[in-house]
């Protein structure tokens, strides 16, 4: 199987479109145009198979955070799914990723949320 060893990237002056050039075995080049609205099923499929890669190997590794690159959120929502279960959703750009959660992963994203979100400077007595 080719190994991808470099992907760089552009987008067409009216933002409808996003070249991709990808770099196969530090020699192939590959090019690759997708619509703006096929951006959430590429990042969806790339993060679904990423999670089956990980369980297929067998590893018990989680991502690094460190290597982790911060993107700006534009929205984040919180809602349920048509289970009831409790869905997130961060929307970047023209991506929106939804994760489930279960009640207490949420409760204590509440608490974690609150306890960040809380004035360090200065006390008030």
């Amino acid at each position: 199987m080719p190994l991808v060893t470099r992907v760089v990237g552009d987008t067409s002056t009216d933002g409808n479109r996003i070249r991709l050039q990808i770099v196969v075995d530090d020699h192939e080049v590959n090019e690759i145009v997708l619509c703006r609205d096929d951006v959430q099923s590429v990042v969806g499929l790339l993060i679904a198979l990423g999670g089956q890669a990980l369980s297929r190997s067998g590893s018990e590794q989680e991502p690094s955070t460190a290597s982790a690159r911060p993107f700006p959120v534009d929205l984040i929502t919180l809602g349920d799914d048509e289970r009831g279960e409790p869905v997130l959703v961060f929307s970047v750009g023209a991506t929106a990723l939804a994760f489930n959660l279960a009640r207490d992963q949420l409760a204590e994203l509440g608490r974690t949320l609150l306890t960040a979100s809380a004035q360090t400077a200065g006390h008030v007595n």
